[in-house]
This record gives structure tokens, sequence and C-alpha cells, in this order.
């Protein structure tokens, strides 16, 4: 039995034995155990010479704090017993490690490098923890391609694709995979409200298309409403998605590769206490309630997760993603893909990866395998 059987296994006995947990811990200690042992034999040449990890966090978008905590939590949790990590930090042309007098090193763009009084420092592989430009859209993805160093995120075209929302809808749909009526509009469009209205009803939802943690984003519930929640996304990208609201329960799946294989998470389900998921209720403690593993049907669950695998293979995603949904009695939506999850300590992956029975250091420590395959 492999890895992939016994993620199944796993999975149904979270549905049934949810309410024991005498019997789900036990499954969850035979599962960690069988892989302790694969990771020991995928790491074991790393004792003789550590990789040399740099974690990129920050960037240059209204995710910016929560791109740093990310990171933060990245350094403190990959395996110093195989890897060296080196947090740099990102803001405009400014890339820099801190050194312990407080320092601030410059990163050598010329080859990614660190130049340090010890001596010169050799990236094996970044670690992504920017959300957001520049490290979700693509930008860089394509850095990195052209320094030939490997990185833990989709590549150039996906990264870029995904990030826009509106686009990336329309290469979903074309798999057959629901998604809400919307609209599309530029900074330099005359739109007309009543038309836009029209196409996609009351309430709707005003996002800018290239933007993360729900900001700028407005539900808006009458036509007076709607301009100015334009006008407000519009201060965050040039380009704006209207959606039709569609009511439901709200869910998501991570999925990552291993091995080869494509796994999809435990998946959680998201209860707002605000009127949806904004970034208030998604960074603020007891503003939301996330549930995992989610206590829905499980014809729901396998329809979640099969999508989510699916559409990871569609889209060429690599590494770690995250996919959200809407379900009703129409069936399951996408809402949008996150190349760059949150990795916070209270963030939805790892809430998913430690359900599996994953540490955190375990997880990432798979994460960082894959690059060197």
């Amino acid at each position: 039995m492999d890895f992939i059987d016994f993620m199944d296994l796993y999975f149904n006995y979270l549905i049934v034995v949810n309410n024991q947990p005498s019997i789900k811990n036990k499954i969850s200690q035979a599962i960690v155990s069988i892989y302790d042992v694969r990771l020991y034999y995928k790491t074991k040449h790393c004792t003789e010479m550590k990789k040399n990890i740099a974690i990129f966090a920050g960037g240059d978008s209204g995710e910016y704090e929560i791109s740093l905590k990310s990171g933060k939590v990245i350094e403190k949790n990959i395996d110093k017993k195989y890897f060296n990590t080196w947090f740099i930090h990102v803001k405009g042309r400014s890339w820099t490690y801190e050194l312990p007098d407080g320092k601030l090193v410059e990163i050598d763009k010329n080859d990614c490098s660190l130049n340090l009084p010890e001596g010169k420092i050799i990236f094996d592989a970044i670690f992504i923890a920017i959300h957001g430009t520049p490290g979700e859209n693509g930008i860089l993805q394509g850095y990195f391609e052209l320094m030939k160093i490997p990185y833990t995120s989709s590549d150039v075209l996906t990264s870029a694709l995904t990030f826009n929302k509106s686009f990336c809808n329309r290469v979903v749909m074309t798999h057959g995979v629901q998604v809400s009526p919307s609209v599309h509009i530029f900074s330099d469009d005359q739109y007309d409200v009543n038309a836009i209205i029209k196409a996609v009803g009351l309430p709707c939802f005003i996002k800018p298309c290239n933007s993360g943690s729900s900001v700028g984003m407005s539900k808006v519930n009458t036509l007076e409403e709607l301009k100015p929640a334009i006008e407000l996304a519009f201060q965050y990208d040039d380009q704006v998605l209207i959606e039709h609201f569609i009511k439901g329960r709200e869910i998501t799946c991570g999925v990552f590769k291993t091995e080869g294989n494509v796994v999809a998470l435990p998946i959680t389900e998201i209860v707002s206490k605000k009127e949806f998921f904004d970034y208030e209720a998604k960074y603020t403690t007891g503003m939301s309630e996330e549930i995992t593993p989610a206590q829905i049907d499980e014809d729901i669950i396998k329809k979640c997760r099969a999508t989510s695998t699916f559409l990871y293979r569609r889209l060429n995603c690599k590494s770690v993603v995250r996919f959200d949904y809407i379900f009703n009695d129409e069936g399951l939506f996408f809402l949008e893909v996150n190349t760059i999850p949150g990795q916070s300590e209270n963030s939805i992956v790892p809430q998913q990866a430690r359900c599996l029975g994953l540490s955190i250091t375990d997880f990432y420590t798979l994460l960082l395998n894959e690059l060197f395959v």
C-alpha cells in the first residue's frame, strides 16, 4: 500500500471516527510512523551537506505583514537537521538579509547570492512566502527561472494566470467546473452600473482582480453601493471583478505534490462571523471559525477533493496550493486558487497538515524534497 492509499484510508476514517479521538489518534500515529521512514530515506543525504534555503517574505502588496508572519513560521519550522535557512526581507528593489548585529546585507541579484563576512552563500532553493506581488503573480518566479534556482511555487505562467481572478475563472470554466457569473472591467472602461446589475444581480461581490486576502473586496446589496465599491477595488488594482453572490457554505482544500503524487489535504469549512470572509475575519482572532476536517456530507468531500486535484493538474500547479469553493444544493462552485497560501501558525494549510497527522516541520520537508527529486 503506497502513500496515496494510506491517505484515502485516513480520510475515510476521519469521516467515520471524528468523534472518537482514541481511534483517530491511532490512525494518525500509524500514518506518521510510516511517513517518518520515508522522510528519513528522502533526507538522509542532507545530513552530509545541508541545503541552503532562502525564505523570501514581505513584498509590495496589502498582504505584506501577513507574508512576514508566514515567512517567520516557515523559518521556525524548517528542519534544521537538513536545511540551513536565510530569511530574505523583500520590499521593492531592496532584498536584504539581517545579520545578528542588525546590519543588512543586500542580495546580489546577479546570481541571487549573499556575500557575508564568512563567505558567499549560494542558495539551493527558494521557499516563497510572499502573498501578492511579486511572489504570487509570476514576477519572482521569472527571476528564479533565469537564475536556474528551484522554488516552492507554481511556475511563471500558472502564477500569473491564477493571480488574476477573472482570467483564472475563464480557464477553470473550460474544464467543466462551475464558477459564479461575473463582469470584468478595467480602470479605463466606461461601465454602466445598471448593465452590471442586470448581468450579475444583487447581492454581488466586488473584488480587485489581482489581489489576495480579500483586500479591497466588498459585498454590495443595493445599486447605490455598487459604484463606491468599484472605486474602492480600483484603489488596489486596475482590473475589477464583479461576481454574482452564491449563497452556500464555504470550504477550502489544500493540495500538494509529494513523490510525484498529487495529494489533497483534509477539507476545512470556513464560518465567518461577518457578512463574508474578509480581511478582518481572516486575521482577527474570534472573527471566524475554521472547522478541520469539515463536517459535511461525504459526497461533497469526495467532489471537493477530486475537483481540487483535477484543477491542480490542469492548471499545472506546483508545491502547495489552496482551492476555495462555495457549495449548495446546486453544486460546488469554484471561488479562487491561492498559489502561495498563508503559513502563519493559524493559517488553514498548516491546520490541514496537522489534521492529517503531519507536523509542519515534516510537511515543509516534503515540499522542499520535491524540489530535489
